[in-house]
């Protein structure tokens, strides 16, 4: 039989490094937060337990600098190019970024544009673009042409959809579609009212064979019934869902589900997927509290992509400067940021995403006109260090009575060359930190001493040089004091 430790007796602990999120508020200075890592569970089976692990983000490799510094509007693959819109002007970039080539000048320089790629059994494939006032395809051979027609509808949402030879474009309550294989000839009687309840449309999505409407507070759904007159949809009355869309440029969509920032009637935020019919809310209060007080939320952005491994959605929070992202795998949240000279954690500053497949992720820098190749054997963006910040919550050992530490020591992968880890605690509910000391993890002990006594504390782990990173937890041995 195990015996019972007691006060006086040296103990050991494994601390974990990775969990829920449980922030009291949006604060992002108190209680456990994980930035620039994500967890990985694996199951040892010889063991029957799970280990998890919280690894570096990949880095970024700048595939190419297509334009001068500007704000980066939409990016997608087309025909072994990219097209990258920035500020007012469209780009076509060879698939090795060594050729780029200006196709078309906006009328607009400001504000998120929409890119969908299409097919016609009249055209062949093209992509359809939009930027909220006027519309152009770009063909298989990169020929681009505008869209004239008077019944285009403008004003509109820059959210398009395709369904079975048609696009989808939303104004109003209304969404319109071109004629049956010509995104070039729309009709004004061709449109359909998402009107179960009276909010506006603010995106379109498409999940299987149906056509999901956003409006601000519902979401309804549309099939392709081969009407006759007007729209060629009908609704799905069955489908109806009592929340709308917050943030209309943070939404994922792929084969499988589609996922987005919501908000309803009963008010406050919250982030859903998508599955067939039936939405299931991937975010819990603790997120929600950071996402209700971002104050920019028609300028939040969202996407989703894989690597690694794993599925990630993530959101960018402009005003709060906090990028939050899910790990669909895993069904955990952590954060990514970018480096700058006035911020070290910055919001990442990259929202569009573009597949080529090939395998990697491509984004379209939000301020400096590049497309960057998410990279993970890069461990830095470009030339900015990526500073991983592990912070825990506090850690009592389930007693108030005070601990004397005598070692900590890091549980992680071994490097053959030198990589600093910075380790720093708080006693007192994060309001000071202890002078922050490195542990070098191509140690073979890489642990630290003299960690003086406490009540409750909280660590925090940071890195931020060239190399790559993989920890599992800290090991803390301590002397539990009488009281």
């Amino acid at each position: 039989m195990a015996q019972q430790q007691r006060p006086g007796e040296r103990k050991k602990v494994r601390l974990p490094l990775i969990g829920a999120y449980s922030n009291r508020s949006n604060s992002g200075t108190t209680d456990q937060r994980f930035i620039n890592a994500f967890p990985e569970t694996r199951k040892v089976e010889q063991l029957e337990n799970t280990r998890i692990y919280i690894n570096k983000r990949p880095g970024l490799v700048e595939l190419c600098n297509v334009a001068g510094d500007g704000l980066g509007r939409g990016l997608i693959h087309f025909y072994n190019n990219f097209y990258a819109i920035i500020a007012n002007k469209v780009y076509k970039v060879t698939d090795d970024g060594l050729t780029v080539t200006e196709k078309i000048t906006l009328p607009s320089s400001t504000g998120n544009c929409g890119l969908i790629s299409c097919n016609s059994s009249v055209l062949g494939d093209y992509l359809f673009l939009c930027d909220g006032t006027v519309a152009w395809i770009v063909k298989s051979d990169h020929t681009v042409t505008q869209v004239t027609d008077v019944d285009f509808p403008t004003p509109h949402v820059p959210s398009p959809t395709f369904i079975d030879g048609y696009v989808l474009v939303a104004k109003g309550s209304d969404v319109f579609n071109c004629d049956l294989d010509n995104p070039l000839s729309w009709q004004s009687d061709q449109y359909l009212s998402a009107e179960m309840f009276p909010d506006p449309v603010l995106a379109l999505a498409r999940q299987n064979n149906q056509v999901v409407v956003l409006g601000e507070s519902s979401t309804e759904f549309f099939y392709d019934a081969a009407n006759a007159a007007g729209s060629p949809l009908s609704r799905n009355d069955a489908g109806v869902i009592q929340f709308g869309i917050a943030a209309p440029h943070a939404i994922y969509q792929n084969e499988q589900f589609c996922a987005w920032v919501s908000q309803s009637a009963s008010g406050g935020r919250a982030v859903w997927s998508l599955t067939g019919f039936k939405p299931n809310k991937i975010s819990d209060e603790f997120i929600e509290r950071i996402i209700d007080a971002e104050t920019n939320i028609e300028q939040i952005s969202g996407y989703g992509f894989r690597t690694k491994g794993h599925l990630f959605f993530l959101i960018n929070l402009p005003s709060q400067h906090r990028t939050l992202v899910y790990d669909m795998d895993e069904k955990m949240w952590h954060e990514w940021s970018s480096w700058t000279e006035a911020l070290e954690h910055e919001v990442f500053l990259y929202n569009h995403v573009a597949d080529k497949g090939d395998g990697a992720v491509y984004l379209l820098s939000s301020v400096h006109g590049d497309i960057y190749r998410l990279d993970p054997n890069a461990y830095r963006d470009e030339l900015d260090p990526i500073t991983v910040e592990i912070v825990t919550n506090k850690y009592d050992m389930d007693t108030y009575n005070r601990k004397f530490g005598s070692v900590v020591r890091l549980v992680g992968d071994s490097y053959t060359t030198t990589n600093l880890v910075g380790l720093s605690w708080t006693n007192d509910d994060y309001q000071t930190w202890s002078t922050e000391v490195n542990i070098d993890m191509s140690d073979g002990y890489p642990a630290f001493q003299r960690l003086g006594s406490f009540r409750r504390r909280a660590w925090k782990l940071r890195h931020n040089s060239n190399q790559p990173l993989r920890l599992e937890s800290l090991e803390l041995v301590y002397d539990e004091g009488t009281s």
